[in-house]
């Protein structure tokens, strides 16, 4: 009777494997084909660079996603037309395309050559933010404006401990899992709690639906890490040594950066605004990494006030 029991729950643990195997196959095939027919491959000069446009009117954001990430990290922003390019590394740009901050600056323009677009406003997300204010150094007449949110901008000098990778991130099947967990079982709450310290800052995204829908989303703009590891691991290596010549800049600028920020230290931004002759500091107080989305709306006056200061609007 004891070796019928064992049997069976044998046969229902490898059923159960083979059924969670199958919808990991299903669901992997269904996400790799959206993310290829939700972009364009721009053959450029410097190689074959991925992209989306979202918007249909405004000046044109220039937006390069943060570390990991990808073009399906932003979905838009409201008064412009946003192009998300992957950077070099992330899903179907290849790292070859450009590896240090200069090399990516410079795939960026030819991206716009191939792209007849002359001039941008560029944005530098968190790990995006070396390549933005590299291509405002080096482009200052295709740069109406720079923006760096929570912006890495400074070198790390040392190893750095977020640069060690989770276990469960090295595998695109663990990450599923995972993350299919978080979302199906934890729920929207858990995971905003989970990745947002401060209680007060919990509640800003959770009082908004759609605040709180964005922050879930988020998490799966990391997945699958095959296909964006080799850029996050270059990333790394380069936050080592960056020398981004932010003192030679002279377009507008504006640095954005929440005071309680852990993952991009808000000193990064102190620096860099004493780097850049005349840029502004908006000061997030209290905000953490995740204050594009709990401080939304002070974020979003900021980044109009400054666009309209500079006749950008």
């Amino acid at each position: 009777m004891i070796k019928k029991i064992g049997l069976v729950l044998l046969t229902m643990l490898v059923l159960a494997m083979a059924i969670t195997w199958l919808s990991y196959l299903n669901f992997r095939s269904e996400q790799l084909a959206a993310l290829e027919s939700d972009s364009q491959i721009a053959n450029t000069s410097a190689g074959p660079i991925e992209y989306r446009f979202v918007g249909d009117s405004g000046p044109i954001l220039l937006f390069l996603h943060g570390t990991p990430g990808g073009y399906d990290q932003l979905d838009g922003m409201e008064g412009f037309r946003v192009l998300v390019p992957s950077r070099p590394g992330y899903l179907r740009t290849p790292i070859w395309v450009g590896r240090s901050p200069r090399e990516q600056a410079q795939a960026f323009a030819a991206l716009l050559d191939t792209l007849n677009i002359t001039s941008v406003v560029v944005m530098g997300g968190s790990g995006g933010g070396p390549s933005a204010i590299a291509f405002a150094a080096r482009y200052p007449d295709r740069t109406l404006a720079l923006i760096a949110m929570e912006a890495v901008s400074q070198s790390t000098q040392e190893e750095d401990e977020a640069s060690e990778m989770p276990a469960f991130m090295r595998s695109d099947f663990s990450m599923w899992v995972i993350l299919s967990i978080m979302e199906n079982f934890m729920g929207a709450d858990a995971i905003v709690k989970m990745l947002v310290p401060d209680e007060a800052n919990q509640e800003l995204i959770l009082s908004d639906a759609d605040k709180t829908a964005t922050v879930g989303s988020l998490l799966w703009s990391t997945w699958p890490i095959s296909q964006r590891e080799v850029g996050q691991l270059n990333d790394f290596a380069q936050f080592e040594r960056l020398d981004l010549a932010s003192d030679e800049i002279t377009v507008p600028t504006l640095i954005i950066h929440g005071s309680n920020d852990i993952n991009v230290p808000f000193s990064q931004s102190e620096t860099l605004a004493d780097q850049i002759p005349g840029s502004i500091l908006h000061v997030v107080e209290g905000g953490d990494h995740m204050m594009p989305f709990s401080h939304e709306e002070e974020v979003a006056m900021a980044i109009e006030q400054f666009l309209t200061r500079n006749n950008i609007r």
